[in-house]
């Protein structure tokens, strides 16, 4: 496993962490809930148009590093973009969302590249769940911190701090070299010829939309439900952190391997989707739960993906993986811009988790 990689992920994911989870809600607080629908949407829409311009770029320079260059420097011009607009942001969403999915795009489209050629996955996953501990530990603290005390001003200070920490990854990442040519073609009819990997894609998908706008919405409702106080936002925050590291501690380090992954993907899909309609009544519930399976459900389909991809036609395999990936986004924010509660728009999305789980089961007891 490379040392660099699993440190550069994690500083990359502390850097992030400081800022990523408030954007929504940073828009959200400024202007509304369709703003920051129309933000997670047009987002969503360049992450995948990006990655049809890092496979071009990867066909003629073979160098993953320069991908991972401009993804992290785009990641700080959006942070920096949203410190000088300020309250502003909203009115440039449209902006913002260009540089904000490209970012995205080219930074992990390098990083599947360099994943991809990283043995046992499944071992990278945890590890790095497990130097998620001091992200889990701090991220919130901090931002709390500086939010309770400065307020909406905070958010600023804490878009620089994040800038300031995707500058060090640059230096962490290690290079590899690829040789591979874009073919548009196969990027898109490569999953018909793979049977195992078409129904974990397909399901990975569902689950992804249904994560992207969720895991865009709950800071929203967790700000409403504590009616704007940053102090009681970040201590919850903080537990629902606790309660992801055991999920992932106990049952995707320590048992996964004992029991059949299609029982504890299908098991933790139903609970979490009962626990969606306290939402109504007791949020607090639903964000809990959610909180512990979540982690049980999108990683474990990830992993079983990951190893149905065939090493000689990688480059189509990681623009078939966006292109069902940032459909399944852009589907699931369809489904809610018009939505005006945030608790309806988590209702909306049950759907897709259930099917993806139910795909996800009936593949693995075929094979």
């Amino acid at each position: 496993m490379r040392k660099n990689f699993l440190i550069s992920s994690w500083l990359f994911g502390f850097g992030n962490s400081i800022s990523s989870p408030l954007v929504s809600l940073y828009i959200y607080v400024t202007s509304s809930t369709f703003y920051a629908l129309k933000f997670i949407l047009f987002n969503s829409l360049f992450i995948l148009m990006s990655y049809f311009i890092a496979g071009y770029i990867l066909s003629i320079k073979t160098k993953v590093l320069s991908l991972y260059k401009i993804g992290i420097s785009l990641y700080i011009t959006f942070y920096l973009l949203l410190a000088l607009l300020n309250v502003n942001s909203y009115k440039l969403v449209d902006l913002i969302s260009v540089i904000y999915g490209f970012a995205q795009g080219f930074y992990w489209f390098g990083w599947d590249v360099i994943f991809y050629n990283t043995p046992r996955k499944m071992e990278f996953f945890n590890k790095s769940s497990y130097l998620g501990y001091l992200t889990t530990l701090l991220a919130p603290a901090i931002y709390g911190i500086v939010l309770s005390i400065f307020h909406n001003t905070g958010y600023i200070i804490l878009f620089i701090l994040s800038s300031l920490i995707l500058l060090t990854v640059i230096l962490l990442v290690e290079d590899i070299k690829v040789n591979v040519k874009l073919n548009l073609k196969k990027s898109f009819s490569v999953i018909t010829r793979n049977e195992n990997y078409k129904y974990t894609m397909v399901a990975l998908a569902l689950v992804a939309g249904y994560n992207y706008v969720v895991g865009n919405l709950n800071p929203i409702l967790m700000y409403k439900i504590f009616s704007g106080n940053y102090t009681f936002f970040s201590i919850t925050n903080y537990i629902l952190g606790l309660i992801s590291l055991l999920s992932v501690y106990f049952i995707r380090g320590k048992i996964i391997n004992k029991v059949r992954h299609n029982y504890v993907v299908l098991f933790s899909s139903l609970l979490l989707v009962v626990a969606t309609f306290f939402i109504l009544l007791y949020p607090l519930v639903y964000l809990i739960f959610y909180s512990f399976f979540s982690p049980l459900i999108y990683p474990i389909i990830d992993v079983h993906n990951w190893n149905n991809i065939e090493r000689n036609l990688l480059l189509p395999y990681l623009i078939n993986r966006q292109i069902f990936l940032n459909i399944s986004r852009i589907m699931a924010s369809l489904m809610d811009i018009y939505v005006v509660n945030v608790d309806t728009g988590i209702i909306i999305l049950i759907p897709l988790l259930i099917t993806a789980s139910v795909i996800f089961y009936s593949w693995r007891m075929k094979v």
